[in-house]
Parts: C-alpha cells; structure tokens; sequence
C-alpha cells in the first residue's frame, strides 16, 4: 500500500503487517513526522500513484538535461564603493612627512613667501618709498641687496600755498611774480620744476616756461638741500610781460 505524509507529501510504500503492528501509526522517513498510515485522506490510489510516478520521471529527465557548475567555478562581480586611493590600507601605505620633511617644506614656503614679497617690493618701490615707516625698512633691505632706493617724490603734495603778480619796479616791460609753495607729504623730496603758463580770454596759452629749482631759488644746485614737509618756502621770479592779451596765469609742479 501505498501512503503520503501529510506533512511533506512524500509517499511511500508500507506492509500491511507493520501497520497492524504499529496500530496504522508509521513515521515519515523524510520529516520524522508521525500519522495514520491507514487514514483515507494518506492512501495514494493506483491512478495517483500513477501520475505521481510519470512526474517524477519527468523531473528526472529535466534534471539530467541541465548542466550544473561547481560553485567556485562561478564568478561574482561586487562593485566596491571604496576608490582605491581612500581604501584603508592605501592610506596606512601612503608615506608621511617626518620630521626633517615637514621642516624643509615649511622653509621652502617662507622661502616663496619672501621671495613674492621681494619681488613686489622691486616693483612697486616708487610707492612703498613714500610710506614712511617702511622706508628704513627697505634701506636696510637695499645693504643687503646692495641696490640704491630712489629718492621718494610726489608732485601732487605739492601746494601752491600764495602767489602774486605785479609790474617789476626797476626793469620796463617786465613782471615779478612771488610765490610760496609747501611740501605736504610727510618725506622729505627735491624741489620740483615750476612752471608758470599765461592765458588770454578763451583760455589760450599764450606764454609758458619752466623754472628750476637753482633759478627760483636763486642758489647753486649742490647747494640745494631737500624740501622738508609742512615747510613753507617763498620764491620770486622776474619775467618779462607776455602783453596786454594776458588776462590769467597758473602754476604747476613737474
């Protein structure tokens, strides 16, 4: 007779012997579960059996046309989310700076920095000689680099403080003209070229010319000392009248 577990179906064969033995009690050799062998609901019949048996030849020849391969024979492709220079290990690898490496970089960055700020210095020197307080600064930076700093000069500091023009008391056909003139920067610089320009009524030049320091100042150039700041200096010049169409003069500082 033929029976089926009811809990894992599988059937199998029985003696009626053992089942009156057993008290139609038998044990499933598949699940150890224990049931009623001679319950109907567990009695496979002839066309069960038969259907059962077709099938299992039908698996058995479906698992005979399928190629199995060993397990290690198959490869598994992971996409690793860790590129490999953060991975751990690559990282412990990576050589460090020591000591003496550490120091030579730091030397070598204050060497680029001085040298940036050298550099700047050289180029930018007509301005950063006017700055006062960096100017001993850069004396001494010029002993070392044996270079000479320009004299510091600024024209525009210059301030045309009075001016008068009137007829020369001695000399006909001739004109004084007195000035007074300040140094507003706050370093000493050489006494600029003036020069006086006279204009008619529609603002035409009609007379120019320059005077240097040694002819307005009446004294010879080697004598000549800088302007100091904030230092009134007054002047007088004896030109000859540029005629009737003059109606304005000006001064500027070269």
């Amino acid at each position: 007779m033929q029976t089926e577990c009811p809990h894992c179906h599988t059937i199998f064969s029985v003696q009626s012997t053992d089942l009156e033995s057993a008290d139609g009690q038998v044990r499933c050799g598949h699940c150890l579960a224990i049931f009623a062998a001679d319950d109907p609901q567990n009695i496979v019949n002839d066309d069960d059996q038969a259907n059962i048996e077709a099938i299992e030849e039908a698996e058995e020849t479906i698992e005979e046309t399928v190629t199995t391969f060993p397990e290690e024979d198959i490869e598994h492709t992971i996409a690793d989310v860790i590129p490999p220079e953060l991975r751990a290990e690559t990282r412990k690898a990576k050589p460090r700076f020591g000591f003496i490496g550490t120091t030579l970089l730091i030397l070598a960055i204050l060497a680029s920095i001085l040298a940036g700020a050298a550099q700047y210095a050289y180029y930018n020197r007509a301005s950063l000689i006017k700055i006062t307080e960096l100017r001993p600064w850069l004396e001494k930076a010029c002993v070392y680099a044996n270079c000479t700093l320009p004299q510091a000069k600024d024209t525009k500091l210059f301030l045309l403080s009075s001016k008068n023009i009137f007829t020369h008391p001695n000399v006909k056909n001739a004109l004084m003209v007195s000035a007074t003139i300040v140094n507003q920067a706050d370093f000493t610089q050489d006494f600029p070229i003036v020069e006086l320009r006279f204009s008619n009524v529609r603002g035409e030049t009609i007379a120019a010319r320059r005077f240097s320091p040694e002819e307005y100042l009446h004294i010879p150039r080697n004598q000549i000392s800088k302007m100091l700041p904030d230092t009134p200096v007054s002047f007088i010049l004896e030109i000859k009248d540029p005629g009737n169409e003059m109606v304005s003069y000006e001064f500027d500082f070269l």
